[in-house]
């Protein structure tokens, strides 16, 4: 089934990736004024190609923004963006005093962005491309040879503090994404079964649904209700009745495939999304499970325990297409179910 171990990108979260993508221009436009700031006020004999870059440039940064206005922010625009900047600076400063040009440390703002919002591989990329920019620039004002001891020392003196700034951001940016991703697995996690919780499933499931709609293919929905949850309550404590629902999810867990999805929907129920899976091949899954709730007794002072579960089943889309509407549907057939007995399984369209 979805591990709720799996480490999640900071920039892949849709949410935070949109304000990447709504800041970087702003940055963009800063690095714009300061450039035109400088070239107003400190070197006016700059030349027109200069200018006419600034001129491309501001144009760029829009148009690109909203190029695809309606659909969702990507990392590779990022990219592009960063790219973008690099190749901006590099030509202001090798026509504002090449490697003694004042603005050399702009280059400063493309490697924070890239640290920040993309991966350490792309940011040491482009931090790369910054000192092949610098070589290049070095070698068309000098004629030295850059493998000599004070060539290298001064180009090593020049590029060091990018890769330091590149490095330090990076690592605190991995800090940052290992304390998004705690919170992130516990807020989707539920404590007492360790499945996903029912925010997470709220999530989960209209992208699967959406995904196999797309695909015209079928995804499958089981509703779980534990049979004897108030009982064993009611007579052992709830401490007995929480043993119940770990073993409950722990006989769920076993039987699904790296992409079905499993969650604690309620107090005592559950619920299975089994993406690419048609009805029958749904009964066999849940078919499963209670095999596993027949084998797991379980005992709780002395007591021996049993699992018992009513399920109901509805398929997306013959059932509907919406998340709300199959489970409204696969839940009527788990009233169905629990009204003839324990540990039965009823299909919607046997209703």
């Amino acid at each position: 089934m979805i591990s709720k171990k799996t480490a999640h990108r900071i920039n892949k979260d849709p949410v935070i990736l949109d304000g990447f993508s709504r800041t970087l221009p702003q940055i963009e436009w800063l690095l714009l004024v300061l450039i035109l700031f400088y070239l107003i006020t400190v070197d006016a004999s700059s030349p027109t190609t200069l200018l006419i870059a600034s001129g491309v440039y501001a144009v760029f940064v829009p148009l690109f923004q909203y190029v695809n206005f309606f659909k969702e922010p990507k990392e590779w625009k990022i990219v592009l963006h960063t790219w973008g900047m690099i190749f901006y600076i590099s030509y202001v400063i090798w026509k504002t005093g090449e490697i003694n040009s004042p603005l050399f440390n702009l280059y400063l703002l493309p490697i924070i962005a890239s640290a920040i919002t993309l991966s350490r591989v792309v940011t040491l990329l482009e931090t790369g491309l910054i000192a092949a920019s610098i070589l290049y620039i070095h070698s068309t004002v000098s004629s030295d040879n850059f493998w000599t001891l004070a060539t290298s020392s001064e180009f090593l003196m020049r590029f060091f503090p990018f890769l330091l700034v590149a490095y330090i951001i990076t690592m605190l940016s991995s800090d940052i994404q290992k304390g998004f991703n705690r919170l992130k697995v516990t807020a989707e996690t539920d404590e007492l079964t360790n499945l996903f919780n029912r925010r997470a499933l709220n999530q989960l499931a209209p992208k699967l649904f959406n995904y196999a709609i797309r695909h015209e293919s079928t995804v499958s929905l089981i509703m779980i209700d534990v049979d004897n949850l108030k009982v064993v309550n009611d007579k052992y404590g709830h401490d007995a009745g929480n043993l119940l629902l770990i073993n409950v999810s722990d006989s769920i867990s076993s039987v699904l495939r790296g992409e079905d999805v499993a969650a604690r929907y309620g107090g005592d129920e559950f619920i299975v999304i089994l993406p690419d899976c048609d009805p029958d091949k749904a009964q066999i899954v849940a078919r499963r499970i209670i095999e596993n709730f027949e084998k797991a007794h379980f005992r709780y002072q002395g007591v021996d325990i049993e699992l018992s579960a009513s399920m109901g089943i509805a398929v997306c889309p013959e059932h509907g297409n919406s998340v709300e509407t199959v489970i409204q549907c696969a839940d009527k057939a788990m009233y169905a179910s629990k009204k003839s007995g324990n540990n039965l399984i009823t299909l919607f369209n046997q209703l």
